[in-house]
């Protein structure tokens, strides 16, 4: 798949891919004056001054010879079109196109973020590419959109292409995108200006800019419903396959720790934090002291660096160029009973400036009875045999038989005991639909040897597996085994 720059020619098919999809997927859920006006947006005539000027830019993906895709990106970071063709949805293009954008947006226009007017079906599309909603849902020429948006960071671009890798690559695509905010609000625009205010004319000149712009074809290539039965597709924890009980006694409902701003015009701020919440369980104060602990290990990071930081933090902050405090944090519950729930987070932070960038997971296994949280040492007994056991599955996971070669298996007992001084090897462990998956969050030191580049790596384990070292915790009556 080749995504490159469309030069004048080449507009003219991707209008009419971009027309071909709207009319079948998306004109449906339009007004008649809402598909007129995307209709008027859409002609070449209009749009020539714009491609002339440098107003907008087309990005297409093309399989051999055939149009595939196609993004449509204006000069001041606006997506004003975004469509991939029918039968090569869900495959990754999306992505890819978006990825092309934003590293053009980064490199080339130096503007300090993308913006997109989102179909209200692609927002949960969007929100995985790293975008925020930025207001509230509006309606304008029939043409019905959610404002959202993602800064730029020019240093974090990434490769255009798709991964299919398992959870434990350091190098997902997409990995650095998902933050890719805030500290790009240092970062001046200086060479566009005139192409801003060339964009700013056209914007007057047709409603359909900034208004009711940024249409996407949400057919279904970034991860809605209907792309999520390929799990080949997913990474990180998208990729895990939760079990949640259907007679649970409680709701699982959602919350948010927002902050953005800057803090004496110098420190970019910007946290989006998510996490569960549990009500109406029958003991409150159980409910309660859950709720807390849920909290507290979603904003752990946000502790660290911003509520009480230490000194180490402080000093980044004061030394850095462009200091910024961010931590994004997205989780999964993957499995739920009414004794029990297991809780993955994917965080992902700048600790001071963004020479700090650290992605990571951190999970939460806690009892629904008495708030007990239970930690790997508590729920099987670290012997040789299991050590063994656990080191080959971590290999196979990494396809790397070198993969923790530098731990011999009093140190492997160690760190998985949580004893890891300097926070390199963190032990995590999930409940999932398939059983129990047990590793490390990894967090080696700049420049060690033995840093292979993943960021988490859990070795799977089916509840038969590890019938020969449970512990009498009572953690495993309360998944069931």
């Amino acid at each position: 798949m080749e995504i490159r720059i469309l030069n004048q020619q080449e507009i003219l098919p991707a209008l009419h891919l971009v027309w071909e999809v709207f009319a079948e997927e998306t004109a449906p859920r339009y007004t008649p004056e809402g598909v007129a006006e995307f209709q008027k947006f859409i002609k070449y005539e209009n749009l020539l001054p714009m491609l002339q000027s440098g107003g907008i830019i087309f990005f297409g993906a093309y399989e051999g010879p055939e149009l595939t895709g196609t993004l449509a990106l204006m000069s001041d970071g606006h997506i004003a079109l975004f469509f991939v063709r029918k039968n090569w949805q869900r495959k990754g293009i999306g992505r890819m196109l978006f990825q092309s954008a934003y590293n053009f947006a980064a490199q080339r226009l130096g503007v300090r973020k993308l913006t997109v007017n989102s179909a209200p079906s692609a927002v949960e599309a969007y929100l995985h590419l790293g975008m925020q909603i930025t207001g509230e849902e509006q309606t304008q020429n029939g043409i019905t959109y959610v404002p959202m948006e993602v800064f730029v960071i020019p240093g974090l671009v990434q490769p255009v292409k798709k991964s299919k890798k398992p959870v434990i690559l350091a190098a997902v695509i997409g990995a650095c995108l998902l933050i890719a905010v805030g500290v790009a609000g240092f970062f001046l625009v200086r060479n566009v200006a005139s192409m801003m205010e060339q964009s700013a004319r056209s914007r007057e000149a047709y409603d359909y800019f900034g208004d009711g712009g940024g249409y996407y074809d949400d057919g279904g290539d970034f991860g809605n419903d209907s792309s999520q039965d390929d799990t080949e597709e997913l990474t990180g924890i998208d990729a895990i396959e939760e079990k949640i009980a259907d007679d649970l006694s409680y709701e699982l409902e959602e919350d948010v720790y927002s902050e953005n701003g800057e803090q004496n015009s110098t420190v970019m701020i910007d946290f989006y934090v998510n996490y569960p919440v549990i009500s109406g369980m029958e003991d409150t104060q159980v409910q309660d002291a859950v709720n807390e602990t849920i909290q507290k290990t979603a904003m752990q990071t946000v502790d660290e660096i911003y509520e009480n930081p230490s000194t180490e933090i402080r000093d980044r902050v004061l030394q850095a160029s462009t200091p910024a405090l961010i931590s994004y944090v997205e989780y999964k519950v993957c499995y739920a009973s009414n004794d029990f729930i297991s809780i993955v987070f994917e965080d992902n932070s700048y600790k001071g400036s963004e020479e700090y960038y650290d992605p990571g997971l951190r999970t939460l296994n806690i009892s629904l009875k008495d708030g007990a949280v239970y930690q790997v040492k508590d729920i099987v007994d670290l012997s040789g045999e299991f050590l063994n056991e656990w080191a080959q599955g971590m290999r196979d996971e990494a396809d790397n038989e070198e993969f923790l070669s530098e731990l011999d298996q009093d140190a492997m007992k160690n760190m998985l005991e949580g004893n890891s001084e300097d926070g390199a090897y963190v032990p995590n462990f999930f409940v999932y639909a398939d059983g129990i998956e047990i590793g490390f969050d990894l967090n080696y030191p700049e420049g060690d040897a033995n840093d292979l580049g993943y960021i988490w790596v859990t070795a799977p384990f089916e509840l038969e597996e590890l019938e020969a070292y449970q512990t009498d915790s009572e953690f495993w009556s309360m998944i069931g085994n």
